[in-house]
């Protein structure tokens, strides 16, 4: 406590100099505090549910390398809960529902969910009850009853705690209202609504099981007796598996649903470059102390000679500098809000899963502690090494004669260079992103963006059964559309609106079939080239009476085309396509018995139908009209703005089915910008943490040239008296100055062809190479720029020295 008291005193003392320290500890420490918060919520834990690190996803991989993951039958995951193997093992089977009576019309998420699923899952529901066992018929059919998300709940009925019991039309039956989730309870949706799975497989609704191991049972054996099982249903399924050898596969729950792995290796690398930046406050704040310590040599030497321990210095110099972290701490509380908030608004949140919430918790405020009390003992303990063991009599001789001596002047030397290396890394890394970023914006996306929308028409399953019904109401709706003031172009379809499209497997006519190849399968409409400006290579395109004949007829994209032996033109040969000749159901209506032959009719240009960093996939487009599927996307291209035109098509759907949602509308050009969010996101980051990383570096350097020319000015003093000019004492400490820079500035590049690489590997830099020279030329550009504007104001203040005045103080 004694100790305390002097370090307070010592505060109040010296309040600049305090005032400065904290400043900067607040920097280093809001941040590492910010980027933990993050972390933690979206990384260490982001799920509510009971145990998620004993869940474990099971699946396969072909030969080839993909297919870890697929959905099981109803039937085969019955199979695979009565293994012994596992404790407990529900379904979760995706989709839609279509909600409409007393609310306008729209599509939500309805979740299906074995009756164990809520049990499994460990979250009680904030009002009512969740499905259980009683919601399942003796039948196997499902019992209509329906668990609200908390979002929806707020959103159709405003919070209102009578909603148990009441009901929700959805898919043209009355669901009753059971039960409302907790806000952060976001299983599959957390916008949507859960319902019960039926245990009949009428529906040939494919599902995804997740599992909890029998107590004692390793993850290697229940792997082992799952494979045996997953060999026998590919046997009474072989289309449902790989044609070629598989190995089953039992995934963490935690590995594939934390986040998606761009971002949570964008996540773990800015935890690194923060804490470079926590590195490089701490180095300030040493070389401040140390600053400081000159001005302290006399004290510390009394108190050695009447008698005071090195080890009582030492506490007493950590004591302060633990207490100026901890206020550094408490003030970093407030930028790490800050900077919390700006970090959630700038991360994409399709990215992260949807239960994570990133906030200041009580685990975030203990973070905080304990990094401000190791910080004080970092940036404290080279000070305090130095201050506890001075020459008394040296000491007390300088102190006597009016000089001292440099204290730590090495070390003080070796601060700034680690200060200068880290921010060099900071900033090859924040030039490579943005360096990645721009040429992301000039990928070649091989159709026009401009003035293109898009929306969702969800159909029912009910009213629209048949695949007549559904091509009927979708091609009325495009008839409608196209003659609309403004819209110069329209299509409807599935996939490749630009991106996006099924997978199937293929077979070229007169070549062996293999089924580990997959091309995207896309159904489009006659108006899909004029819509996104796709050119037309050679053939010709698909015309309204492919589409209303539904013809097997198709186009494919050049990579496609290049499939065929080289020389071989593809238009008039025959592409079998595997997803025609599957069996169907309500959802995706296949017509059976027809030919799962398609014959090429043209060629289009390549455009990106995966993502902007990648090269497009091989593509073949299909009139929309030859499968039916429930969700169909509408995609016009437009004159001019288009908000007065979207409520003229809602006008048209209402007309046609007053039930029918119009879901969207999106523009490409958003969806352009969603699909860069991730790489934007860590551009801002890693710039943001390295301009606060150049300002410290710039401000170490300035500190350290400050305090030589106050303790050398006797020196310079007497060179300008011997006849040194200005223009020398300016050299002398550009010099002093340039030679700490170049040091750290060797240092850093040096290191930083090393994080280049880390870089391109594990962000998927959109890079020729990771060494790019522009990123690097500009570092130095920008660091040399810092340094002779940190070095200008000591070397001016040194040049003005009067000789004169400067000897007659010593």
């Amino acid at each position: 406590m004694r100790d305390l008291r002097l370090a307070v005193r010592q505060v109040l003392k010296n309040p600049g100099f305090a005032a400065v320290a904290v400043l900067t500890l607040a920097l280093g420490i809001g941040a590492t505090t910010a980027l933990f918060s993050v972390i933690y919520g979206v990384l260490i834990s982001p799920y509510p549910y009971a145990n998620p690190q004993d869940i474990w996803a099971p699946g396969l991989q072909s030969v080839s390398g993909d297919q870890t993951m697929r959905p099981y039958r109803l039937n085969e995951y019955q199979e695979m809960a009565k293994l012994p193997v596992f404790s407990q093992v529900m379904a979760t089977g995706p989709g839609r529902v279509l909600l409409a009576g007393e609310f306008p019309p729209e599509t939500v998420g309805g979740i299906r969910l074995s009756a164990n699923a809520f049990q499994f899952l460990g979250v009680p529901p904030v009002l009512g009850r969740t499905i259980g066992p009683s919601d399942i018929r003796p039948n196997g059919e499902a019992e209509p009853v329906t668990v609200l998300s908390f979002r929806r709940w707020q959103k159709l009925f405003g919070g209102d705690t009578n909603v148990l019991g009441k009901t929700l039309r959805l898919d043209d039956l009355a669901h009753t209202i059971i039960g409302v989730m907790p806000p952060r309870f976001g299983w599959w949706t957390d916008d949507g609504l859960w319902l019960p799975l039926a245990t009949n497989s009428r529906e040939g609704r494919s599902v995804f099981p997740i599992v909890r191991l029998a107590q004692g049972v390793p993850p290697a054996a229940a792997r082992d007796q799952l494979h045996l099982l997953q060999l026998k249903l590919a046997e009474a399924n072989p289309s449902g598996f790989p044609r070629d050898n598989f190995t089953t596969k039992l995934t963490n729950y935690l590995d594939i649903t934390q986040a998606s792995g761009t971002m949570t290796h964008s996540l773990q690398l800015l935890f690194v470059a923060v804490g470079f930046l926590f590195l490089i406050a701490c180095a300030n704040v040493a070389n401040l102390q140390l600053a400081k310590a000159a001005s302290r040599g006399r004290e510390m030497a009394i108190r050695l000679s009447i008698g005071a321990r090195r080890g009582q210095l030492i506490r007493q110099l950590l004591t302060e500098s633990v207490l100026l972290s901890l206020l550094g701490g408490l003030l970093g509380l407030l930028f790490a809000y800050w900077i919390t908030h700006l970090t959630v608004n700038l991360m994409p949140g399709f990215l992260i899963p949807n239960e994570s919430r990133i906030e200041i918790n009580g685990r975030v405020l203990f973070f905080c502690l304990v990094a401000s009390t190791f910080t004080g003992i970092l940036f404290g303990l080279a000070p305090a090494l130095h201050l506890s063991r001075p020459n008394v009599f040296e000491t007390l001789k300088d102190e006597a004669r009016g000089s001292s001596a440099l204290v730590g002047g090495k070390t003080r030397a070796l601060l700034v260079v680690g200060e200068v290396a880290l921010s060099v890394v900071l900033l090859v890394s924040a030039g490579l992103t943005i360096r990645s970023f721009l040429a992301l914006q000039d990928v070649r996306l091989g159709f026009r963006p401009e003035q293109v929308i898009r929306m969702d028409l969800p159909l029912s399953p009910k009213r629209y059964a048949s695949l007549e019904q559904r091509n009927q109401f979708a091609q009325e709706l495009v008839d409608r559309v196209r003659n609309l003031p403004g819209v110069q172009a329209v299509s409807i379809g599935n996939g490749g609106l630009p991106f996006g499209g099924g997978d199937s497997g293929y077979a070229i006519e007169g070549q062996p079939h293999s089924g580990d190849r997959q091309i995207l399968l896309d159904l489009v409409s006659d108006g899909y080239l004029a819509t996104l400006g796709i050119p037309l290579q050679r053939g010709r395109m698909l015309n309204d009476r492919d589409i209303r004949g539904q013809e097997r007829v198709a186009v494919i994209n050049e990579t496609a085309a290049a499939l065929w032996p080289a020389g071989t033109d593809p238009v008039g040969k025959r592409l079998r396509l595997d997803l025609l000749e599957q069996e169907g159901g309500p959802s995706f209506i296949i017509p059976t018995n027809a030919s799962p032959y398609v014959t090429i009719v043209g060629v289009i240009g390549d455009a990106q139908n995966d993502d902007v960093r990648t090269k497009p996939r091989p593509a073949v487009f299909l009139p929309y009209t030859i499968v039916g599927p429930l969700q169909r996307s509408v995609v016009m291209r437009t004159q001019h703005e288009a908000s007065g035109l979207m409520n003229a098509v809602r006008s048209q759907v209402r007309e046609m089915d007053a039930e029918q949602p119009l879901n969207g509308p999106t523009t490409l050009i958003e969806m352009l910008d969603a699909r860069n969010a991730q790489p934007r996101f860590t551009m801002a980051l890693f710039t943001f943490f390295a301009a606060l990383g150049l300002a410290l570096a710039t401000a170490g350097i300035y500190s350290v040239l400050s305090y030589l020319v106050s303790r050398r000015t006797r020196e310079i003093g007497v060179r300008m008296a011997l006849g040194a000019s200005q223009g020398d004492v300016l050299g002398l400490i550009f010099r002093m100055g340039g030679r700490l820079f170049g040091a750290g500035l060797i240092v850093g590049l040096v290191v930083s062809f090393a994080v280049a690489r880390v870089l391109g590997s594990q962000l998927d830099l959109f890079l020729t190479t990771s060494a790019d020279p522009v990123s690097f030329l500009g570092v130095i550009v920008v660091l040399s720029l810092a340094a002779l504007a940190a070095c200008f104001v000591p070397a001016w203040r040194a040049a003005r020295v009067d000789p004169t005045k400067a000897l007659r103080h010593e």
